[in-house]
């Protein structure tokens, strides 16, 4: 019974291999062609740019709106910006000169440094660059406005993002305040 069933299986194995050979065009002599197609290598994932985070606060000062800082005197003031302004001297003299992200509500504002080699924390301070209204443009701190404020280092958290290399932010706020003779902003509640 098992000779018989060998004969058998053995003969319809025969027959399927011939067929396959019949369908794929090829003789019995030459074996069918194998094209072996290789997937698509999938691409090496992009390399992470280190960055140095810089960041601070710029304020309203005296007037009583949105958030305000009674301790203070002063209120944060949305969509203001900051420049950071680094001096390198190697390889030759060199300026970094960088606008920050417009204030959010809070006052905060971001600086995302990717020449590491231009920023020291000795040469790079801290501007107040634009503010959103004329009624609260006149630079309070620093009170000239060519003056800048000094970074401090951050402690590093291990929450922060890949690539971090530091985290600096200003020693103190920056700080507009209305001009002589100018009303502080109306309060708005627009959301």
């Amino acid at each position: 019974m098992v000779s018989v069933s060998f004969k058998i299986h053995g003969a319809v194995a025969a027959l399927l291999l011939g067929s396959l050979i019949l369908c794929s065009g090829a003789s019995m002599d030459q074996p069918a062609a194998y094209k072996h197609v290789a997937p698509a290598p999938t691409p090496a994932p992009a390399p992470i740019q280190p960055v140095i985070i810089v960041q601070g606060l710029i304020y309203c000062k005296s007037c009583n709106l949105r958030g305000y800082n009674a301790g203070m005197d002063a209120s944060p003031l949305a969509n203001a910006t900051a420049k950071l302004v680094c001096y390198g001297s190697k390889g030759g003299y060199r300026v970094l000169n960088m606008t920050s992200t417009a204030t959010d509500e809070s006052g905060y504002f971001l600086v995302m440094v990717y020449d590491l080699a231009m920023f020291s924390r000795r040469s790079c301070r801290v501007y107040l660059r634009t503010s959103p209204t004329p009624l609260c443009d006149a630079p309070f701190l620093p009170a000239d406005a060519s003056l800048g404020i000094v970074l401090k280092r951050e402690e590093v958290r291990p929450s922060l993002p890949v690539g971090v290399r530091g985290v600096y932010s200003a020693r103190t706020a920056l700080m507009y305040a209305p001009r002589k003779g100018a009303k502080c902003p109306a309060y708005t509640t627009e959301e």
